[in-house]
């Protein structure tokens, strides 16, 4: 459907891509919504009955495709029933297999980019942390992960007693931080003797006047090269999120990556666009500063040079393999490890884990379905896969992000603003290709 608006002296084209609910900020509310491509930009479009106005958000650069999945298992968290349960980033599914609990929503790197997306949060900031009641959630968790990330971490007193907590019932502990206190090493050391299992830190680059510009200062570079340093020395598995910002350091692409190439701990490295936050232009930002997927995805591809139609089978194969998993209930993983590309570290740079003559042999299994075609893909995986899984998780008992020799790529979209279609499917925060 195509609606033709007016503006000034120009005509803007709007196509309708979907329709659903979406949340107020004014307001709190769940409204009706629309999710909108215009002038090549993703918006929501709220009607908010409550406060008697519309309002128009940007979402993305770049079109939003939602059909993309045909079936995806129950426990998914964006294909829950309720709307409330799934958009309340307060609490958790214990069956959901990443239990991600809120500690604090205090942060002071007082990032300028993060300014767009933490309004919310900080409204709704509570006025302490119940340690009891986080304990109980850890608890009643039946997934294998738990991830401390909302807000910051490690300006809460009760993580390391937390992380151990969850370490001693067996859980796989991350962290999500701008690593700025892990470059004090005795605090790093401290929460690995707790049990921390992997970091994921923001680091947009190798270059100071990128921090001056989208983050709180040129001295977060030094601090982020000293936690660096001081994940290396502990052989702290550790991935790497960078923000890219049009015109200021989509050339670092390249830079981190040759980075996780050489360094055996970095076992991540995830690419996101600047986010407004739903505005149009904010702190010297605005729509153009942005970077499509496609964008993020033809930066990665000049680094690696991957044939063009890889990351086409990836999403392809990823998209099959979710229809089995609905149907096999016993047999779960988690979304996010679909949301990735799996690179090997060799002498002349990555490879891909799967080549693409294996993609398309196991899209083609999948695809015929049936114990047959799932038996045929599962013979394709285990036969290029075969050797690592000996090797890496077998031998030496380790899980794949936990490994020396791999590397997952992932592209991320962090939007600030939650819409929900009809289905009740959320706009998820990590795709790979859409």
């Amino acid at each position: 459907m195509m609606d033709i608006a007016q503006t000034g002296k120009s005509v803007v084209f709007s196509r309708i891509l979907s329709e659903g609910v979406s949340r107020c900020e004014s307001c709190g509310r769940y409204v009706p919504a629309q999710l909108i491509f215009e002038e090549g930009f993703t918006y929501v479009l709220q009607d908010c009955s409550f406060d008697k106005k519309k309002v128009k958000r940007l979402l993305m650069k770049g079109e939003w495709s939602e059909g993309r999945w045909k079936e995806t298992p129950s426990y998914w968290p964006w294909v829950e029933g309720s709307m409330e349960k799934v958009s309340d980033w307060k609490t958790s599914d214990p069956k959901r297999p990443i239990l991600s609990p809120l500690l604090s929503t205090e942060c002071s790197a007082h990032c300028r980019i993060c300014r767009f997306i933490t309004t919310r949060i900080n409204k709704e900031r509570h006025s302490g942390l119940d340690v009891s009641a986080v304990k109980k959630t850890i608890s009643a968790h039946r997934g294998k992960t738990v991830n401390f990330w909302i807000g910051e971490p490690t300006e809460s007193k009760f993580l390391p007693e937390l992380i151990a907590f969850a370490a001693k019932r067996g859980f796989i502990t991350i962290i999500g931080t701008n690593g700025m206190k892990l470059s004090d090493a005795a605090y790093l050391r401290l929460l690995k003797a707790a049990g921390l299992r992997y970091t994921h830190m923001s680091f947009d680059g190798f270059d100071e006047s990128i921090y001056e510009r989208i983050r709180g200062g040129k001295y977060q570079y030094r601090l982020k090269l000293r936690a660096l340093e001081n994940l290396k020395s502990e052989n702290m598995k550790t991935g790497i999120k960078a923000v890219l910002v049009r015109g200021l350091n989509e050339n670092q692409v390249e830079v981190l990556l040759k980075y996780a190439l050489k360094e055996n701990f970095i076992t991540e490295v995830s690419f996101q666009s600047l986010s407004l936050g739903g505005a149009e232009e904010g702190e010297g930002f605005d729509r153009n500063s942005l970077l499509s997927v496609e964008e993020i995805k033809n930066l990665i591809n000049g680094s690696l040079k991957f044939s063009d139609d890889y990351f086409k089978l990836w999403d392809s194969m990823k998209i099959n393999l979710a229809s089995v998993l609905a149907r096999i209930p016993f047999i779960k993983i988690s979304p996010f490890e679909l949301d990735a590309i799996y690179l090997l570290r060799k002498p002349q740079g990555f490879v891909p884990l799967l080549d693409a003559s294996v993609l398309c042999r196991v899209i083609s299994s999948l695809k015929r379905g049936g114990i047959r075609g799932i038996s045929n893909a599962c013979v394709c995986f285990f036969t290029a896969l075969g050797w690592f899984i000996i090797k890496e998780m077998v031998c030496k008992r380790r899980l794949p992000e936990m490994t020396d020799s791999m590397v997952r790529i992932k592209i991320r979209v962090v939007t600030g603003v939650i819409f929900f279609s009809r289905k009740g499917r959320l706009i998820r925060n990590n795709v790979l290709v859409k």
